[in-house]
C-alpha cells in the first residue's frame, strides 16, 4: 500500500483516475477470489450463477461509475486547462533593433585650382622731367670714387657691393668697349660697365679697366658699375642737390651735390640708357 500511495502522489489528472479505477479492479477481483475460496474449504454450498452475477455486476457497477466519473472529472479539468493554454496569448518577442546605416561618406571637395600668381607689374617710367621718387624728402647716399671723379648712388636702389677685380671678369666678344664682361661674384652673375667711359668719356684713357676693386650692383638688375673705391655714406637733403631738369640727356645723371662736389646717379635712367641697343650691347647674355 506504500508504494501505491507513492506513486498516486507522482501522478496527476488522467493518470491518476486510471490508475485508482485498476487499483479498485485489482481489490475488487482480489477480494472476491478470496470469499470464493472460503466458501468451498467450508462446504456451506455454491451460490447460484444468477445471484453471483447480480451481486458483482452491482458492485462492479458501483465502482466503475465512480472510477470513470473521477476518470472523466480529471480529463475535463485538464482539457479546460489545454484550452486555457491554447488561448492564452503567445508573447511576440521582441524584434531585434536594425542597425542604423551607415551615413554616406561626404563628398570631397575638389581642390581648388592654385591661383594664377599674379605678373608682375611693369616699372613705371618716370618721365625725364618728373622728380625722383626717393628725392622728395631726406635720403641716404653712398659715395665711391670712379677714375678720380667722386659719385654717389642712393641706398635705396643699391643691390649691394661686391669685392671684384679683373681676375673675376669674363670677357665677351662683340660687345661694346663701355662693357667690361660679366663679373662672377657671390650668386650673380653681374654684367660690369666701365663706369669712366660713360660718365668722362674725354677724360679717360682707361686705367679703370687694370684698377677696379669693387663692383657695385645697380637695383636688383644684372648691371654692374666698376669702382675702384668705396667711401661712406652721406645723409641729404633735397635742397642740398641741383637737380636736372631734363634728363633726356646723359640719362645716368640725376643732379650734382654742391658741398661734396660729386654726382648723383640715377639708377633707373642709367638701367635704361645700358638695356638700349642702339648703345651697342648686344642682349645676348643670361
Amino acid at each position: 500500500m506504500k508504494e501505491t500511495k507513492n506513486k498516486e502522489q507522482t501522478l496527476i489528472g488522467p493518470q491518476m483516475a486510471v490508475q485508482r479505477y485498476l487499483d479498485d479492479l485489482l481489490q475488487e477481483a482480489t477480494t472476491e477470489t478470496s470469499a470464493e475460496s472460503v466458501e468451498d474449504t467450508q462446504d456451506t454450498g455454491l451460490l447460484s450463477p444468477d445471484s453471483a452475477n447480480s451481486d458483482f455486476s452491482e458492485n462492479e457497477q458501483s465502482s466503475l461509475d465512480a472510477s470513470f466519473k473521477d476518470f472523466e472529472d480529471a480529463i475535463t479539468e485538464n482539457t479546460d486547462d489545454l484550452s486555457m493554454d491554447d488561448d492564452a496569448p503567445s508573447i511576440d518577442q521582441p524584434e531585434p533593433e536594425q542597425e542604423p546605416e551607415p551615413k554616406p561618406e561626404p563628398e570631397q571637395e575638389p581642390e581648388p585650382k592654385p591661383e594664377p600668381e599674379p605678373e608682375p607689374e611693369p616699372v613705371k617710367k618716370i618721365s625725364k622731367t618728373d622728380p625722383l621718387p626717393w628725392a622728395t624728402g631726406r635720403f641716404e647716399c653712398l659715395l665711391f670714387y670712379v677714375g678720380g671723379l667722386k659719385m654717389a648712388v642712393p641706398l635705396v636702389e643699391l643691390g649691394g657691393i661686391f669685392q671684384s677685380g679683373k681676375e673675376k671678369v669674363t670677357t665677351i666678344f662683340g660687345q661694346p668697349d663701355w662693357f667690361m664682361g660679366v663679373a662672377n661674384v657671390g650668386d650673380f652673375n653681374l654684367r660690369t660697365v666701365d663706369t669712366a667711359l660713360w660718365v668722362m668719356p674725354n677724360h679717360y684713357d682707361g686705367e679703370l679697366k687694370e684698377n677696379f676693386k669693387f663692383v657695385i650692383q645697380l637695383d636688383r638688375s644684372d648691371w654692374s658699375v666698376a669702382c675702384e673705391r668705396v667711401a661712406e655714406a652721406i645723409t641729404l637733403e633735397p635742397s642740398q642737390v641741383k637737380w636736372r631738369s631734363d634728363r633726356s640727356k646723359r640719362p645716368w645723371l640725376a643732379g650734382t651735390v654742391i658741398d661734396h662736389m660729386c654726382a648723383i646717379l640715377d639708377v633707373q635712367g642709367f638701367i635704361e640708357l645700358l638695356d638700349d641697343p642702339k648703345n651697342g650691347f648686344k642682349n645676348t647674355l643670361k
